[in-house]
C-alpha cells in the first residue's frame, strides 16, 4: 500500500479534540492519578507508575508498611461493562506475577522485600472522571493460593460490592 494512504487513515482515525474546559488525558490516566492519590491517602508511597516490560506493564508500584506493592488499577464507567475487579482475572493474576518477578529481578537486592498483590477499582462518571476508588488489600497471590483481599472504600459510599 502507498505510504501516504496509510498514513491518511490514522489522520481519519485521530480521536477527536477534548471540549473546552475538559481534561484532555486518557479515562485511564485519570483512573490512575485517583487510585495513587487514594493510596497516598491510605499511607503507601508511590516508587514508580507505568513500569512497562515486553510481555506487559505494572500500573503502580507502591510501599507501604514495609511491603512492596503491585497495584493494579481497574476502571469502568458504568455497571454496563461489569464491576473492576472483575477484569482481574486468574489470567490476568498470572500475568502481574511475572511482571512483578521481572521487576523484583531487576532490583538486584537479596533477599527480595515482601510482596503483595492489591487492587484499585475506579469508577469513573460519565464524563470520565473518578468518582469513586476502591482498594482491595492483598487481593490475590502470586503463589496461587486464595487470597481474602480487604476492601477499603476511599469515596465515602457504601463500600459493598453491587
Amino acid at each position: 500500500m502507498v505510504w501516504w494512504v496509510e498514513r491518511l487513515r490514522r489522520w481519519l482515525r485521530r480521536p477527536a479534540p477534548a471540549p473546552e474546559g475538559a481534561d484532555p488525558r486518557p479515562a485511564g490516566v485519570r483512573a490512575e492519578d485517583a487510585a495513587a492519590r487514594a493510596l497516598e491517602r491510605l499511607g503507601y508511597r508511590v516508587r514508580a507508575r507505568n513500569v512497562r516490560f515486553r510481555f506487559g506493564e505494572l500500573d503502580l508500584v507502591c510501599e507501604h508498611g514495609g511491603v512492596l506493592v503491585f497495584v493494579e488499577v481497574k476502571a469502568r464507567t458504568g455497571p454496563e461493562h461489569g464491576h473492576p475487579l472483575e477484569a482481574v482475572t486468574p489470567h490476568k493474576q498470572r500475568q502481574l506475577a511475572r511482571l512483578a518477578e521481572a521487576y523484583l529481578l531487576g532490583l538486584r537486592c537479596r533477599p527480595p522485600p515482601p510482596c503483595r498483590f492489591d487492587v484499585a477499582a475506579v469508577q469513573l462518571g460519565p464524563d470520565g472522571t473518578p468518582t469513586r476508588v476502591e482498594v482491595v488489600v492483598d487481593a490475590f497471590r502470586a503463589d496461587r493460593k486464595p487470597a481474602r483481599g480487604v476492601r477499603r472504600d476511599l469515596s465515602g459510599g457504601s463500600g459493598g460490592r453491587r
